[in-house]
């Protein structure tokens, strides 16, 4: 095979192995869909073969391309992270772009088997991990508790109590006075259900006069 041949076999393989998690990307509504897979995968591609032309030569490093499409694709990535409260979106978009390059460059060194069964694996994980990420994130919900109350700071343990039964993990508290009544605010983390338990147990307690959740 000619090299104009290998060299266009390997940049179709990197747009095919590309567009695969593109498209899986693009069902799944995400911000780099079909395009961006593709074009991040036959670049690192092409930046692989270049970098492979420089074996042999005097003075040539052929690493350091291949070396700055990994801190390169970094700075891509970096931008798809977002924080939202206490919420950081993203991380899944930026991870992919990296892996999405680690493939073209897999095909731009000719290791299309390498590059086949990584995208499979992406594929699986990108499937499947989002239901198990759902059961997780049911299990660990995080809410704002804003309780008015009667209780002072010592008697504030009996709220705590009530998280704590319930096998909710409070991981911040706030408390503050105003008016003669105690103001406090609960970040806590814990099974949506059990979350309404404590909601219902707050309620019933005649000292808490407000409750936000």
């Amino acid at each position: 095979m000619t090299p104009l041949w290998q060299h266009s076999l390997s940049l179709l393989v990197a747009a095919a192995l590309g567009a695969a998690i593109g498209l899986e990307r693009e069902f799944s509504d995400k911000a780099a869909g079909l395009r961006t897979n593709i074009v991040i995968c036959v670049g690192a591609c092409l930046f692989m073969m270049v970098s492979r032309m420089f074996t042999g030569q005097p003075d040539a490093d052929p690493t350091r391309i291949a070396a700055q499409i990994v801190s390169g694709i970094g700075f891509l990535g970096a931008g798809a992270i977002m924080r939202e409260g206490e919420q950081v979106t993203g991380l899944t978009t930026a991870a992919t772009t990296w892996v999405v390059a680690a493939i073209g460059m897999a095909a731009g060194y000719g290791a299309y088997r390498v590059a086949a069964i990584t995208t499979a694996l992406v594929l699986v994980v990108q499937s499947l991990f989002p239901r198990l990420d759902a059961l997780i994130e049911e299990m660990r919900q995080r809410h704002t508790f804003h309780i008015t109350s009667d209780l002072d700071e010592n008697d504030l343990e009996e709220i705590k109590t009530v998280f704590r039964e319930a096998g909710v993990k409070v991981l911040r508290r706030k408390l503050m006075k105003r008016g003669g009544k105690y103001y406090s605010e609960w970040y806590v983390s814990g099974p949506r259900l059990e979350q309404k338990n404590v909601v219902r147990k707050l309620l019933a307690n005649p000292n808490v006069k407000e409750l936000t959740y």
